[in-house]
């Protein structure tokens, strides 16, 4: 059975494809700041927390397409225009009701077109998952524990890597670190038999990458 929550972000999605085909620009600007797009950790589940204390810069990786790591990347939604959704996630994973949040994981895990969280994970296997050929790349990220929460139902399947949902955008100055060459036998996933592995062990807690020297550390480092 389909849920009234699941229906809104379905017809959500229908409405912004007839928008597209009808010619409609998308807007692509962020109004917040980082400040903006914190969660309040005190309304949240402290197994959603993704540290401990809510100030801890964390370490994380993403694979995306290339050519971020000057601009930053933004959610579907604020790429869509639809600033007030990123407030209205932010009030459905602070308002407590698992239930609602866990579905919220689940269409996010979906890639709902308008989604207002961006993944990331403690693992570089992980991220290079999504960064399978040579246009795309991994970024390491500096994030401030209270700017995302934990995946706890493990919805996206990461097991002990571990999926961190960040709210509304990664900004320029948490991009701290990109991979240099993704070609086939630099991938995080190559074993010492030089074989890749296409899906990481879903049971190591591993966050370092196989070669240092194939990033190249930005400014903001």
């Amino acid at each position: 059975m389909v849920s009234k929550f699941a229906e809104t972000i379905y017809e959500r999605d229908i409405e912004l494809i007839i928008r597209r085909l009808e010619g409609e620009s998308e807007s692509s600007q962020n109004p917040f700041s980082k400040k903006d797009l914190t969660f309040d950790y005190s309304k949240i589940d402290t197994r959603h927390h993704a540290s401990l204390d809510r100030e801890e810069e964390l370490v994380l990786y993403k694979g995306a397409l290339r050519g971020y790591e000057n601009t930053g990347l933004l959610s579907l939604a604020l790429r869509r225009g639809l600033v007030d959704y990123v407030n209205e996630v932010r009030a459905i994973i602070e308002g407590g009701n698992e239930e609602i949040i866990r579905e919220l994981f689940e269409v996010h895990t979906s890639y709902y077109s308008h989604t207002a969280l961006l993944s990331a994970t403690f693992n570089p296997e992980q991220a290079q998952v999504f960064a399978p050929t040579r246009d795309r790349t991994i970024y390491q990220l500096k994030v401030r524990a209270d700017r995302c929460v934990i995946d706890r139902y493990g919805v996206g399947g990461c097991g002990n890597n571990g999926e961190l949902l960040i709210l509304g955008a990664i900004f320029p100055e948490e991009v701290v670190a990109v991979k240099t060459s993704n070609e086939y036998l630099d991938s995080e996933l190559l074993t010492p038999e030089r074989i890749i592995r296409w899906f990481p062990d879903k049971d190591s807690r591993n966050r370092d990458v196989k070669d240092p020297s194939n990033w190249r550390h930005l400014i903001n480092f």
